[in-house]
């Protein structure tokens, strides 16, 4: 799916389809030692396996840039991520 700038999306455990050159999906949630939610996600095979960010970071998926808005009860199995199309 073709996403407009501005347009958010959340992301949680497993598969979603819903990423322009996708899919995206959560692989896992944690805070880490200096206090920050942080997240590893799948993503396409440009990738080449996993990426790891935190709030305020940004990724690129099927030409599409996303920023990280939140990540939610990251210390959670409800964890998931809000993210907003850039660029």
């Amino acid at each position: 799916m073709a996403h407009e700038v501005g347009a958010q999306e959340k992301i949680t455990y497993g598969r979603n389809d819903r990423f322009t050159g996708g899919p995206v999906g959560g692989g896992r949630f944690w805070i880490d030692e200096d206090g920050r939610a942080t997240a590893r996600l799948g993503g396409p095979g440009e990738w080449r396996g996993m990426i790891q960010v935190c709030t305020g970071e940004t990724f690129t998926v099927g030409g599409q840039l996303w920023r990280v808005e939140d990540i939610v009860d990251a210390d959670n199995p409800g964890a998931y991520l809000v993210v907003t199309r850039v660029g």
